[in-house]
């Protein structure tokens, strides 16, 4: 029998289902620093460029590529038509990507798989079963993604990242579900928070960020409020643009000129999350649940915008526990003068300190440090 453990995790497309995953790797390799890890995903998505390049750093400045193998398949979502021609296609596709998972799975000998789910964990989960491996769902949103719900039923165990969805434990077979929240990297708590003393000449910090993908809907609105938001001696900003949309954002609302306005920087994309907002006062962000559980963590009071497409509208109901509290704010991007309301939303929290320490406050009950570190404890017994 090995001495050590051998655990898969999966799910991908985006940073808000990697990302968990490697906080969690982080805590099973604090754990159990024997313990091989794999990584699940799809050979042409983020997952992929991440897990194959060493600029991505743990807490302790090594390259989660040192120690997390890629092992790569295709995935393939679920179909929008109607067309059953079209769901027979998927349905071999699928098959095949399962088939792929499967042999991943033998040839590593996986005692464990985790997954946050997204289309390119469902092979994964599928051959979980196939290979009678036990696998653990962790479902990051207010909100139970399709992948998650179809393989929830024969997962050793259910973790929420909220929860509003503890109602399933009588859809899991094995009636675990445990409320872990999200799990986030230990960067985060190593960066805590930094200065935000306020005093003479101090200014108010402001991370405006997209995600992993950016957000144009975002960049419009702050492009257009660049001149207002220039004039504010209590602010300083900085934009996370998103790598794609960054050169357009650039020359459509600086002229190509980065040095424009004096306390204003764009960036296109950072793996320094940890490091801005250990030092940012408000964010303006949308509302998937790793930033929601970064920014809890940090003490960064969010003004959400959520995604309005987003499956059911989760990032709203991820978003509204906080705002319920007044631990956060919340527009919505297609409301009547947007713009006018996010900038008026920067003078309420700017203008009243009182105000925006008591959300900070508020904001501290959301946070969920210890999420890693009781995941991994709870995958490692898993593992067999």
């Amino acid at each position: 029998m090995a001495q050590f453990k051998k655990i898969a995790l999966t799910g991908g497309g985006t940073g808000g289902h990697i990302y968990p995953c490697l906080a969690l790797a982080e805590a099973i390799l604090e754990q159990k620093p024997a313990t091989k890890l794999f990584y699940i995903g799809h050979e042409a998505k983020l997952e992929a460029e991440l897990l194959n390049k060493d600029e991505l750093k743990d807490a302790q400045g090594k390259a989660y590529s040192s120690y997390i193998k890629f092992l790569g398949l295709v995935a393939y979502p679920l179909p929008r038509s109607k067309n059953p021609f079209d769901y027979l296609k998927f349905a071999w596709r699928f098959w095949d990507s399962v088939q792929k998972a499967s042999a991943h799975l033998k040839e590593n000998k996986i005692d464990a798989v985790f997954g946050t789910g997204g289309y390119v964990a469902a092979p994964a989960f599928a051959a979980a079963i196939l290979n009678k491996i036990p696998y653990i769902i962790h479902n990051l949103d207010a909100h139970m993604g399709l992948a998650n719900l179809t393989f929830v039923k024969d997962a050793a165990v259910l973790t929420l990242g909220f929860p509003d969805l503890k109602y399933l434990k009588s859809k899991v077979k094995s009636g675990k579900v445990v409320v872990s929240g999200n799990p986030i990297s230990m960067k985060f708590s190593k960066e805590g928070i930094g200065n935000r003393e306020r005093g003479e000449g101090k200014r108010f910090n402001i991370l405006i960020t997209g995600g992993s993908q950016g957000a144009e809907s975002i960049n419009e609105a702050i492009g257009r409020l660049l001149p207002r938001l220039s004039e504010n001696n209590k602010i300083n900003v900085i934009h996370v643009a998103g790598s794609k949309l960054y050169q357009e954002y650039v020359e459509k609302f600086l002229d190509g000129d980065l040095a424009k306005y004096a306390n204003y920087k764009v960036v296109a994309y950072t793996h320094q999350m940890p490091q801005l907002c250990a030092h940012a006062d408000i964010a303006i962000c949308r509302s998937g649940a790793m930033t929601i559980a970064e920014m809890a963590a940090s003490g960064v009071v969010p003004i959400f915008i959520p995604l309005p497409w987003a499956a059911h509208d989760h990032q709203t109901l991820n978003a509204k526990s906080l705002v319920d509290a007044e631990a956060a704010l919340m527009l919505k991007q297609d409301e009547p003068d947007f713009d006018e309301h996010l900038y008026a939303s920067i003078e309420k929290l700017v203008e009243d300190i009182e105000r925006l320490e008591l959300m900070q406050t508020k904001l501290a009950l959301f946070a969920k440090p210890g999420a890693a570190g009781q995941l991994a404890k709870l995958v490692l017994k898993i593992a067999k």
